[in-house]
């Protein structure tokens, strides 16, 4: 009996070790057969939709102020400034004072030039009320109205020849000549803005001394602008005046117009000038600026980021059984960042996802 019950325990055991062992080759051979099952990449991707592209061209260049000038002194004396600081960055507006330069030593001589004609009137009054007596009343009141601290007036014309003969015998027109050359010459003691703008640079402080010739500053204007902008010359021909140009600082976006296009090409890069024009508070003298300038040309394709292309002339794309294949396209236009296609169908899915190891026939899911 106990014989039988050995052997029966001896078979219990077999059938329970065949069966765990049966269950455990299963679950590798499924685990295996799990581990074979491809995986599915996920790419993004961009439909093809062939159309006529116009074609724009990237460009950079800076903000020059239109209107620039540097201030010289035409005089010699001491400098004053106005109630503004003439400092860099302040603002003037048009046939505002900027800087003064002391004068009171010319304004003397001035004021002696004006005397000596008040003079010579004054001695010639009654000969001119004998001679000339049509035209006495009009001297009468020109020396009447003379004051030797304001401009001098024009001389009253005279009447006949013989009354101007007479008037340049006595000195009178040169006197009066040699008096308003001195007062010409006494308003450029006093610098006025020639239109709003601002310093941009100064070279001198209060109470420096200057002389003729001596450059004090430069002023710009704060408005109007010009940016130019080189292109490769072989677009010269697809470019013209009065185009719109459209660019963007930071949030905010500027329109220009192109006011001349260079007929010329600069020898080392190949490349011409294009001027663009543009008036607008906000902008400054020396910004850079980056945009894109319409030719007046078109392609028909697709265009796409240059990052899609490999070797130049291929696209990834996706095959109907959700697999990589690779499309060879035409180049027709390019620039540093985007590229126009041709040779692939309307709604042909074009990879855009940057995938490391991407193959042809790799299994794939697109996320749109």
């Amino acid at each position: 009996m106990k014989k039988y019950l050995i052997s029966f325990g001896s078979g219990i055991l077999i059938l329970t070790i065949t069966y765990f062992a049966s269950t455990l080759i299963l679950s590798l051979k499924e685990k295996e057969e799990s581990s074979l099952t491809e995986i599915e990449t996920l790419v993004s991707v961009v439909t093809v939709n062939n159309s006529v592209n116009p074609i724009e061209i990237s460009a950079d260049g800076r903000i020059k102020s239109l209107n620039k000038i540097d201030i010289f002194s035409e005089v010699q004396g001491k400098i004053n400034f106005n109630k503004n600081k003439f400092k860099q960055g302040e603002i003037f507006n048009k046939d505002e004072v900027i800087i003064s330069i002391d004068s009171e030593e010319f304004l003397s001589s001035v004021k002696q030039a004006r005397s000596e004609l008040q003079n010579i009137i004054a001695k010639v009054l009654p000969d001119i009320k004998m001679d000339f007596s049509n035209n006495f009343s009009n001297w009468d009141q020109y020396f009447k109205n003379f004051d030797v601290k304001k401009n001098i007036l024009d001389l009253p014309p005279p009447m006949s020849d013989k009354e101007k003969y007479y008037l340049v015998g006595k000195g009178i027109e040169a006197s009066f000549f040699k008096t308003r050359s001195l007062e010409k010459r006494l308003k450029k003691y006093i610098i006025t803005a020639p239109f709003s703008g601002t310093i941009s640079k100064t070279n001198i402080s209060e109470g420096s001394l200057v002389n003729p010739g001596v450059l004090i500053g430069t002023f710009i204007s704060n408005e109007n602008f010009e940016i130019t902008f080189n292109i490769p010359s072989k677009y010269s021909k697809n470019i013209s005046a009065n185009q719109k140009i459209n660019f963007k600082i930071k949030d905010r976006k500027f329109s220009g117009e192109i006011d001349r296009v260079d007929t010329s090409i600069d020898n080392f890069s190949q490349t011409i000038g294009v001027h663009v024009t543009i008036s607008d508070k906000d902008l400054m003298d020396g910004m850079y600026i980056e945009t894109k300038i319409p030719l007046n040309i078109s392609a028909e394709g697709f265009q796409i980021s240059r990052s899609i292309l490999f070797n130049d002339l291929y696209v990834y794309v996706v095959e109907k059984n959700s697999r990589v294949g690779i499309r060879k396209v035409d180049i027709i236009y390019y620039d540093d960042e985007s590229v126009i296609i041709s040779g692939l169908e309307n709604n042909t899915k074009i990879i855009s996802s940057n995938i490391p190891g991407i193959y042809k026939g790799m299994k794939i899911k697109t996320s749109n």
